[in-house]
């Protein structure tokens, strides 16, 4: 890293990666060389962002996410959870690129979402335990859960568990160059029915609000929700059949 910086200056790209050598470390949970690595991502967001807008440079972007995201979870790590969530939510109006506002909802939501009524839930839902599955067209991660997915849906509808799988366009269609609403519209709709075909049934909206604001800024982020509306889990990542299956269990009930 030191030589790429001595080879190319501070730029956008040097940050980016920084920024996810802190993640790494945070993720081990080295506190203290997240810290640094930290630092050094701060540092160089400070002199980028004089010249450069984060809504024209994707490192960039990335990197602010990324310290953001780091500097709220050391803060929450050494015990200052409060605090960290102020940090967010100070953060959350200075910010509007997709990435980075979702970014900030998803850690607001490791810390303060379960416990709480879920929000953006369509009243249609209430009185029935819901598994949320917010996914992309183009996640590989969402493929290979699908059919977890699939099988606890199998097992569990006739308890009542309801499965609905919200997305949005990302302006991504393969072969296609700046596709149309219904050029994705349409990519969406071919990949449910050939890579998730077992969760044939299950409604899958498509938009922003919902995505944005339980913060997938990771796919695939799995949801659940008891029969009163309540958040009992929420998951940016991918989980076992048998650790979900546990927790729909526990919201189920004898």
């Amino acid at each position: 890293m030191e030589d790429y910086q001595r080879a190319n200056g501070a730029n956008s790209e040097y940050a980016a990666a920084v920024s996810w050598l802190a993640r790494g470390a945070l993720t081990l949970g080295q506190t203290g060389t997240a810290a640094r690595h930290l630092a050094e991502t701060q540092t160089l967001l400070a002199s980028l962002l004089k010249t450069k807008r984060v809504d024209d440079d994707n490192f960039l972007e990335a990197a602010v996410g990324a310290s953001i995201e780091v500097e709220a979870q050391i803060m929450a790590a050494r015990g200052n959870r409060d605090k960290a969530v102020a940090f967010l939510e100070s953060e959350l109006p200075h910010w509007k690129t997709w990435w980075i506002e979702a970014r900030i909802h998803k850690n607001l939501d490791l810390l303060t979402l379960e416990g709480q009524p879920a929000p953006e839930l369509d009243a249609a839902y209430r009185g029935s335990p819901v598994l949320l599955f917010l996914w992309a067209h183009w996640c590989g991660d969402c493929k290979a859960q699908g059919p977890v997915i699939a099988r606890l849906k199998q097992k569990y509808e006739s308890r009542g568990l309801r499965v609905v799988a919200p997305t949005r366009r990302y302006g991504e269609v393969p072969k296609i160059d700046h596709p149309t609403v219904e050029q994705e519209d349409a990519e969406i709709e071919q990949v449910w029915k050939t890579s998730y075909a077992a969760l044939e049934g299950a409604p899958h909206p498509i938009g922003e609000t919902m995505m944005l604001r339980y913060g997938v800024s990771s796919t695939p982020t799995l949801v659940l929700i008891d029969r009163e509306g309540i958040v009992r889990m929420y998951r940016p990542t991918r989980m076992t059949e048998a650790e979900l299956g546990r927790r729909i269990e526990a919201v189920l009930g004898p």
